[in-house]
Formats: structure tokens, sequence, C-alpha cells
């Protein structure tokens, strides 16, 4: 095999490999009723989508820390309003509301 077509095999595997990942992404839904997360942790890989709904009758403010206490804020979120975040990383991030700080709940990403 020469070089070029070395390079179109790379570059056959990098495209099968970037659809092969976006073929099998997962959404996941989290929804706050009562000031709190519908789950308590979820378990989630690069690429998966979160999608927060507000069903509560009060404004909530999704942020996520990661293990550094580097926070991430997706901004404040109104009822029946839904805030998406797609997974670009991997780690352990704890989801928490500014406005009701007994509102956590953890990603864990792979």
């Amino acid at each position: 095999m020469n070089i070029r077509e070395s390079r179109l095999v790379f570059v056959a595997c990098a495209v099968i490999a970037l659809w092969a990942t976006a073929a099998y992404a997962a959404t996941y839904t989290i929804d706050q009723v009562g000031s709190r997360f519908s789950e308590h942790s979820l378990n989630l890989n690069i690429g998966d989508v979160v999608k927060f709904l507000n069903h509560d009758d009060v404004r909530h403010n999704i942020g996520l820390i990661d293990a550094d206490g580097n926070r991430r804020d997706l901004g404040f979120q109104e009822f029946n309003q839904e805030l998406d975040l797609k997974v670009d990383q991997s780690g352990r991030f704890t989801v928490r509301c500014s406005i009701h700080p007994k509102m956590k709940m953890l990603l864990i990403i792979q």
C-alpha cells in the first residue's frame, strides 16, 4: 500500500469512527420538580445529551462543577423551559442549582 492509499484508509477509518460515535449517542432527560432533580446520578459517554426540564413552579440555574471546582453555567431556567447539555469531556461533575443549593446530582462521563 502506498502513502496515498494509507492516507485514504486513515481518513475513512476516522469518518467511520465519528459516525459510529454520533450514531450511538444517547439522550437522557432530567426533570426538576419540588426543587429536586429526577435522578441522583447518570453514567454518560462523550457525545451523549442531557435534557434538563423544569416542571417546577420556580426558576432554577443549572451549573456543572468539575473535580477542580470549576463551574460551567448553563443559565437560568424558567418553568417549562428546557436546557440541553451535549457531553464533550470525561470526568465527574456535580450538577447544582445556584438558587437552591440542596439540588444536586452527579454526572459520571467516560
